[in-house]
C-alpha cells in the first residue's frame, strides 16, 4: 500500500485536474428530470467517451429513449483469489431537478446554473448537481480511470453505475430498472452512493455522516368533502377551509415521536461524538417526554433535520379545489410528501396525520335521512417506496465502516464518523432490493464543507455548489476507501 499511495501522490495534480474538468462538463450538460422526460443520456455519452480513452469497459443500458445508465466494470487481478466477495459498487445518479436556464439572476442565482463556474470570493463551482450528485459522478469515474490507467490491481470487481431517474420517487428508469431488469450488472457485497461522508460542524467539533438507513416515502392525497354551494355566505362544512386547516396542522406540528433501531442508532452514535453534557442532551431527545421541547432549544436547521428522524413526516406541498370566485366546490385536495421510519408502514403514517387533525373526520357518517355517506375526509397513497436499514453488526459492514473511519480521522484532523438514517430517500433502497445478492448499502459520496456553509440548503437549492477544495479533499478520501476494500496493490 505505502509503494501504491506513492505512485499516487506523483499524480494527484492530474486526478484532481481530471475529476474537476469532469464535474465542469457534466454539469454544463442539462439532465433536468422532467418526470416523464430526461437526457441522461447526453452524460452517458460523456462518461462513454472518458472511460473509451483509459480503457475501462462498460455497458450502456438506455432504459427508454432519452433516460440512459452506464455501468463501467474493472475486475479483480485474481477472480479465484477474491473467492466469493462481491464487488464494491459506486453508484450515482446522472439527473437533476430544475433550475433555470434563463432569467437565473432573478431567481437569486449568482452564477449560471450551467456554466460551472469558480466564484473567485469564495471558492466554490456553482451549478445544478454540484452536489447532487455530479461530484460523485466525477470522483468515481476518475478513480476508475486512473485504476485503470496505473494498472492497479484490485482484489474484487470495482464497479460504477452511472443512473438515470433518481429525481423521481421511484427511480423507475435509473437503479431500480437495472435492478429489476439487469441484476447481474450490479450486484455486489457493497454499494456506496449518497448521502454521506459530508462534513458537519456540530459546536466547535466537525464530524462526518455517513448513511446506514433511510426512510421511506409515500405520496398522499387528502381530499375533502362539502356540500357545497354559493360563495356569498359563510360555510360551516367548506371542504377548502378544511384542507387548508389540515395543511396547516401538519406544517406546524410534529408527528409522535417514535423510537426504533435507526433512530436511536444515530442518536447514539451523535453522542459517542460529543462532550460528555452534550451526549446527555441528545440521548434525551429519545424521551417522550422531553424529546418536543430539547429540539426547539436547536438552532433551527438541527432541529430540522434531527425531529425528521425522530418521527414519521408529513409535509404539505401542494393544494387545491373549486375552479369558480363565487362557488364553493363539493371537494378540495392536498397533496402531502409522507416519510416514514424504518420499521414502520405507510398505513401506520397515515394514522398519526388521523389523530393529530381528528380521527372523526375520516370515519363515515349516515346523512340526516340515515343513508350511508363518505367521510368529510379521505386518504389514499398515489405511491410509496420502501425505507431501509443496514443491520450494524453484519461484519462487512463493520468492516467498511472501520474503513470510512480509518480514512476520514487520517484526512480530517481525527475527525469522527456518525452513522446516520437518512430523512430523504436515494437509489440505494433500490440496491437494498437486489434479488440476488444484498449488499450492505452505505451513503458515503464525501465532501468537506467549511463551517457556516448550510450544507442542507444546497441540495436542490438556490445557488447549488461545492468548494473546490472539499472536492479534491473528497476525491482523495473516496480513492483512499475504495483502494483499502479492494485491498488494492501496485504493479
Amino acid at each position: 500500500m505505502d509503494q501504491l499511495k506513492e505512485l499516487l501522490e506523483k499524480r494527484w495534480e492530474d486526478i484532481n485536474r481530471s475529476a474537476l474538468e469532469l464535474l465542469q462538463r457534466l454539469i454544463r450538460t442539462d439532465t433536468q428530470n422532467f418526470v416523464d422526460e430526461g437526457t441522461e443520456m447526453e452524460a452517458v455519452r460523456i462518461l462513454q467517451e472518458v472511460f473509451d480513452e483509459a480503457g475501462v469497459t462498460y455497458k450502456i443500458i438506455e432504459s427508454r429513449p432519452g433516460r440512459g445508465n452506464i455501468v463501467a466494470r474493472i475486475k479483480a487481478k485474481d477472480a479465484s483469489a477474491s473467492g466469493s466477495q462481491g464487488a464494491l459498487l459506486l453508484n450515482a445518479h446522472l439527473d437533476t431537478v430544475r433550475a433555470p436556464k434563463t432569467n437565473w439572476r432573478e431567481e437569486g442565482w449568482k452564477h449560471d446554473p450551467y456554466a460551472a463556474e469558480i466564484d473567485e470570493e469564495d471558492g466554490c463551482l456553482y451549478g445544478r448537481g454540484a452536489v447532487d450528485m455530479k461530484h460523485m459522478v466525477a470522483m468515481s469515474v476518475t478513480i476508475m480511470c486512473y485504476v485503470a490507467k496505473l494498472g492497479i490491481e484490485l482484489s474484487r470487481d470495482l464497479v460504477f453505475a452511472g443512473v438515470a431517474d433518481e429525481e423521481r420517487t421511484d427511480s423507475a428508469w435509473g437503479a431500480k430498472y437495472l435492478v429489476e431488469n439487469h441484476p447481474d450488472l450490479v450486484e455486489a457485497d457493497i454499494v456506496l452512493s449518497e448521502l454521506g461522508g459530508i462534513s458537519l460542524h456540530l459546536d466547535a467539533r466537525e464530524i462526518f455522516l455517513v448513511q446506514v438507513a433511510e426512510k421511506g416515502s409515500a405520496q398522499l392525497r387528502i381530499t375533502s368533502r362539502g356540500p357545497g354551494g354559493h360563495g356569498s355566505v359563510v360555510h360551516k362544512n367548506n371542504p377548502v377551509a378544511l384542507v387548508g386547516n389540515i395543511a396547516h396542522k401538519l406544517a406546524t406540528t410534529r408527528l409522535p415521536l417514535r423510537v426504533n433501531d435507526a433512530n436511536k442508532a444515530t442518536i447514539e452514535s451523535l453522542a459517542r461524538a460529543l462532550p460528555y453534557h452534550k451526549s446527555l442532551f441528545f440521548r434525551w431527545l429519545l424521551s417522550p417526554s422531553l424529546s418536543g421541547y430539547l429540539l426547539s432549544m436547536l438552532p433551527e436547521e438541527q432541529s430540522r433535520n434531527l425531529g425528521a428522524i425522530l418521527s414519521n413526516i408529513a409535509t404539505p406541498t401542494a393544494i387545491g379545489g373549486g375552479e369558480q370566485f363565487n362557488q364553493v366546490p363539493t371537494t378540495a385536495w392536498l397533496q402531502v410528501d409522507g416519510r416514514f421510519l424504518p420499521g414502520c408502514t405507510s398505513a401506520e403514517l397515515i394514522e398519526d396525520i388521523k389523530q393529530l387533525v381528528g380521527p372523526e373526520l375520516f370515519v363515515a357518517k349516515p346523512d340526516p335521512s340515515g343513508h350511508p355517506a363518505a367521510p368529510m375526509v379521505t386518504v389514499e397513497v398515489i405511491q410509496e417506496r420502501p425505507s431501509y436499514c443496514e443491520d450494524l453488526d453484519n461484519p462487512t459492514c463493520q468492516h467498511a465502516l472501520e474503513v470510512m473511519r480509518r480514512v476520514i480521522a487520517a484526512r480530517a484532523g481525527g475527525a469522527p464518523i456518525v452513522t446516520n438514517l437518512l430523512p430523504g430517500g436515494t437509489d440505494l433502497v433500490q440496491y437494498a432490493a437486489h434479488p440476488h445478492r444484498k449488499p450492505v448499502c452505505l451513503g458515503f459520496s464525501p465532501i468537506r464543507f467549511p463551517k457556516g456553509l448550510n450544507m442542507s440548503a444546497l441540495f436542490h437549492g438556490v445557488n447549488e455548489r461545492i468548494p473546490v477544495e472539499g472536492f479534491k479533499w473528497g476525491l482523495q478520501v473516496l480513492f483512499d476507501v475504495v483502494l483499502d476494500l479492494c485491498s488494492a496493490r501496485a504493479v
